[in-house]
């Protein structure tokens, strides 16, 4: 069966590149392949051959715009959005239904899921008819057939509705294209800014970020076209929905 293969692609289009995860990505996959051009929107300035950026303080449907108005004729490979809100100035992760505030729950669903799907309506006509893979870093949290500590209300519901909005994506794209790959991806628990608060409660392996970004990569290379649509782990196994 037919997979992207790594030393083929032209293009990646990476979203969150100045990040734990996302700075690993784009290093890893330079490494890997000497001839891709990496594009990138970040918030802060990146300067590195074969590295365009594109800086943008907020990740909004108007950066999008701009993103796509800078790079329109390029044709895309792979994409990868790895930008996620886990915390800020509006608190962290609810422990309970008296944590939640309205304000909190529409921050995250904005960022880690209705921003996806807004980018893929933008990006579909500059990506590969060769081949391509469309994809989200989610969390095993967003399973509910694995969610037995409850908890974490906005962060679980909007990486859940992230892997819903990821399967309607793959299904209407499936439809013209049979080599497109969409896929979310459990990325393990890293040791990133984002999470670094939260790890030391946690008893299982904890990966640096360039763990991280070589195990993404085995899942999105090492993955058919036929299972696209996916929720998957680090590792390759199927999570629960």
């Amino acid at each position: 069966m037919e997979k992207l293969e790594l030393k083929n692609i032209k293009n990646v289009l990476l979203l969150g590149a100045s990040g734990g995860i996302g700075g690993a990505l784009l290093e890893h996959l330079l490494t890997c392949n000497n001839d891709l051009q990496v594009y990138t929107l970040s918030r802060s300035p990146i300067e590195r051959a074969r590295v365009h950026c594109l800086v943008a303080p907020v990740v909004n449907e108007q950066s999008l715009s701009q993103l796509m108005a800078a790079y329109a004729a390029v044709k895309f490979d792979l994409v990868i959005n790895t930008i996620g809100y886990l915390e800020n100035e509006l608190g962290g992760p609810e422990k309970s239904l008296r944590d939640i505030s309205e304000e909190k729950l529409i921050e995250y669903f904005r960022v880690n899921a209705i921003l996806t799907p807004v980018l893929a309506k933008m990006i579909r006509n500059n990506l590969s008819s060769e081949g391509y893979a469309f994809v989200c870093l989610s969390a095993m949290v967003a399973s509910m057939g694995e969610n037995e500590l409850g908890g974490w209300y906005g962060y679980r519901a909007s990486k859940a509705a992230l892997n819903s909005l990821m399967k309607n994506i793959s299904i209407e794209w499936g439809r013209t294209n049979k080599k497109s790959l969409v896929l979310a991806i459990h990325p393990g628990t890293t040791q990133t800014r984002l999470s670094e608060k939260f790890n030391t409660r946690v008893t299982h392996k904890i990966h640096s970020p360039q763990e991280a970004a070589e195990n993404i990569c085995q899942v999105i290379f090492g993955t058919e076209f036929s299972r696209s649509g996916s929720f998957l782990n680090w590792d390759g196994r199927t999570i629960a929905w």
